[in-house]
């Protein structure tokens, strides 16, 4: 009976979780946007507290520390409330930042993984036991903790690789879409300069300039252009340290664009 009701806990925390996980996804994939995969990392830590903790026997370990501490039933579900209420907190924070989400929740799989570490100390020294301990295994209590500490550095290691990963493609991203941005700018500015000078041939750059074009990048972006009224481009080009597949950026005399692409 005491192993089906902690199967059924078990399972109301792994569902509570992933119930949380879809009704924010949207919200925490767009807001993470560098490395929103690194969101799922915030349930795979929970996965393993929850998973571990059960595992190693530690849930009848709380539930008979509560019980000693607060002999009140009320007192009981109000500090179940607040503890609810922080970890709910913790992975709204997540949502905005995961990674921090990710730091916030190792740090507390870790001293959850102590603590059952050292119950399984406190189990194999002192006979007759503490009321908490009674029954626990301190083999599998001590078990459950090591791989739990052992386990949460990785996730967390692996989510920072994943957020530095993220930051680098974001910033790659950000490249191209200002060269595409810039040949925009640069044509509007043409089109302007052929407008005002309808006599003249071939538009170059220090024209468009002229033009009111105001290159953000001009010392890295080369330009060219032999774009007239009827034919002809304008070519924007970025520096190789950028790391785009595709650094370049081409608009036509009739304004179809050629994006640069980060891939």
């Amino acid at each position: 009976m005491k192993k089906r009701c902690r199967s059924v806990r078990f399972m109301k925390s792994i569902l509570s979780a992933m119930c949380i996980v879809l009704a924010t996804a949207p919200y925490a994939f767009a807001n993470n946007g560098p490395a929103p995969h690194v969101m799922v990392l915030n349930l795979v830590v929970v996965v393993l507290i929850v998973v571990l903790t059960l595992a190693g026997g530690g849930n009848g370990v709380f539930a008979r520390l509560q019980a000693a501490k607060y002999p009140s039933k009320v007192k009981r579900t109000l500090v179940s409330i607040s503890e609810f209420i922080a970890v709910l907190v913790l992975f709204f924070i997540a949502i905005y930042f995961s990674i921090f989400g990710v730091a916030g929740f190792s740090i507390y799989a870790i001293a959850r993984g102590v603590r059952m570490i050292r119950w399984a100390g406190e189990a194999e020294k002192n006979q007759p036991r503490a009321v908490h301990l009674e029954g626990v295994s301190p083999k599998r209590l001590k078990s459950a903790g090591i791989i739990l500490i052992v386990l949460t550095p990785l996730v967390f290691g692996y989510s920072l690789f994943e957020e530095a990963n993220g930051l680098v493609e974001s910033r790659k991203l950000f490249y191209a879409r200002m060269l595409n941005a810039e040949a925009r700018n640069a044509y509007t500015a043409a089109k302007t300069f052929l407008k005002e000078n309808p006599k003249a041939g071939v538009v170059t750059c220090a024209d468009m300039e002229k033009a009111g074009y105001e290159p953000s990048n001009k010392e890295k972006i080369t330009c060219f252009s032999d774009m007239t009224v009827s034919s002809g481009e304008i070519r924007l080009t970025g520096p190789e340290s950028w790391g785009l597949k595709k650094p370049v950026a081409i608009i036509t005399y009739s304004g179809e664009l050629t994006p640069a692409k980060l891939y």
